[in-house]
């Protein structure tokens, strides 16, 4: 979800190297960064690692700040660009290891022991298809589907033209839905789509 947008003299302000204004930036887009990080590695230490990286990016690189540039949208390129580098380290990492992933961060609480399992089941399902998709597809299904941002806004984030937004969407959505079917088929005591 995009964030309430923070005024544009705040930008310039932190733009010009001011950093109780750079500060404020952080505070605004730190939640969003996050989330975007986390849908990528599904791990809260790589997440929190992936953004603090990125605000450094964004504080090195504000002086070049337009105003004409959402500010959100410079910031998930730079996200997105240090989840694929991640992801590929991390794919290099588990051939040579074979070591998997830690999953469940940041479930919602909900009102039963039993809710919360199939909650947690069902997140950990969602995580486990997301990772079978090549990086493109991931990238577009976590920002449209998971991010809610508008086309537009994922096409600017991902320096990609509509046409090839829709298609990866379309393939991501359709593999998500054979991966989540065949899972649930399999676990059909355990949640229910």
């Amino acid at each position: 979800m995009m964030p309430v947008p923070l005024p544009t003299e705040t930008i310039l302000r932190a733009a010009r190297g001011n950093t109780q204004a750079f500060r404020e930036v952080v505070e605004w887009l730190q939640p969003f960064a996050y989330s975007v990080a986390y849908r990528f590695t599904g791990d809260a230490d790589d997440a929190e690692d992936i953004v603090q990286e990125a605000f450094v990016r964004l504080w090195r690189h504000l002086p070049n700040y337009k105003p004409e540039i959402k500010l959100t949208t410079w910031l998930y390129r730079i996200v997105v660009n240090l989840c694929f580098d991640f992801l590929k380290s991390r794919h290099r990492r588990q051939q040579k290891n074979r070591v998997g992933l830690a999953d469940g961060h940041g479930v919602a609480d909900l009102s039963s022991p039993e809710k919360d399992l199939q909650q947690r089941e069902l997140l950990d399902a969602i995580h486990r298809a997301c990772e079978t998709l090549p990086p493109r597809q991931r990238a577009v299904f976590i920002l449209r589907d998971l991010e809610g941002l508008s086309a537009q806004e994922a096409c600017e984030a991902l320096s990609m033209d509509p046409g090839t937004l829709k298609s990866n969407l379309f393939y991501a959505r359709r593999q998500m839905g054979e991966k989540l079917r065949a899972l649930y088929q399999d676990n059909t005591n355990h949640f229910s789509l």
